[in-house]
């Protein structure tokens, strides 16, 4: 469990539950956009030099395979463990903490990478989400290969696979075929499903203002995956703030606790003011969920949405 202080300043909190959020005071999330294509093909994997194109479209060259990495964001440390190349990780972010071989490597800081660290640790490729501080670009002058992967759609997350594969020289493909397989079979098994309406909390730190997941998340595409339909979907933002009131009216038939690993409980949630009328509430479907399993866009995405099919499909 990534142990998170709630009370943490909210934009660095949710920049690091969602592997998303623009950290130290960048540039706000766009948008929804399209998803790419199924990531079923990479490079030969072990071929070097290899040119990968990251999130934010910018080529990198990696000349050799790469032996001291540094991971910036736990959705990345957990692709870079799942492909294999965990033993070669030298460092992570403060909150790097699935699988459990990934807490006792080296830390280098939380939102704001110590960039002084990270080179002293002679690395050879740096991955991280995207950080609007300019520590990323001075690791860079360093001649250190810098990748920003920073996946915001289901879609995403399998490209996440084949573009570190041929990083690192493992076997992404294969990953990313098994992501796509999945996803797949969960729309599948959510299609004749009965569709119930979810409001997925992802931080109360304000209980009038709710922060929620909207159209451009990949959680909002967990919701639908699972046959839901998100109360948010008509949100301006990835990340939306709803009023308590706007909750109530939209009568959630399942809420979904994505802040439930950071203090926020059922009992709390029912017990605020005019939410005993919610449907969710009355059929006792308030449901505690795993943020780092939910709010992660890594390599578990498929245990993901099919935890969220479950809790849409068989929550009484």
């Amino acid at each position: 469990m990534c142990h998170i202080d709630i009370r943490l300043p909210l934009r660095p909190l949710l920049s690091l539950l969602f592997a998303l959020v623009v950290a130290c005071g960048g540039s706000a999330i766009p948008g929804p956009t399209q998803s790419p294509p199924p990531a079923t093909v990479g490079a030969t994997p072990g071929a070097f030099p290899a040119t990968v194109a990251d999130h934010q479209g910018k080529s990198v060259t990696i000349a050799r395979r790469p032996e001291r990495i540094v991971s910036i964001g736990p959705s990345n440390t957990e692709f870079l463990f799942a492909l294999g190349a965990g033993d070669r990780v030298v460092a992570v972010d403060d909150f790097s903490d699935e699988p459990a071989a990934a807490k006792a490597k080296e830390k280098v800081g939380g939102v704001k990478p110590n960039v002084e660290k990270v080179v002293a640790l002679k690395a050879d490729l740096v991955v991280s989400l995207k950080i609007a501080d300019g520590s990323l670009e001075r690791i860079a002058a360093q001649g250190i290969p810098v990748l920003v992967m920073d996946a915001r759609t289901v879609g995403d997350v399998a490209r996440t696979a084949v573009v570190l594969g041929t990083a690192t020289g493992t076997d992404g493909a294969r990953l990313a075929r098994a992501i796509d397989d999945g996803i797949a079979a969960v729309r599948a098994k959510a299609a004749g499903v009965t569709k119930r309406r979810v409001f997925h909390e992802v931080d109360a730190s304000d209980p009038t203002k709710l922060f929620t997941a909207g159209p451009g998340s990949f959680v909002h595409e967990l919701i639908e995956l699972a046959g839901g339909i998100n109360i948010a979907a008509k949100a301006a933002s990835p990340f939306p703030q709803l009023s308590s009131e706007e909750v109530i009216r939209a009568d959630p038939e399942v809420i979904v606790l994505g802040d439930a690993g950071y203090g926020v409980t059922v009992e709390q949630v029912i017990a605020r003011p005019g939410w005993s009328a919610i449907t969710a509430v009355r059929a006792k479907r308030v449901v505690p969920a795993d943020p780092n399993l939910l709010h992660r866009a890594g390599p578990r995405i498929v245990a993901a949405a099919e935890e969220y099919s479950k809790i849409v499909r068989e929550t009484r």
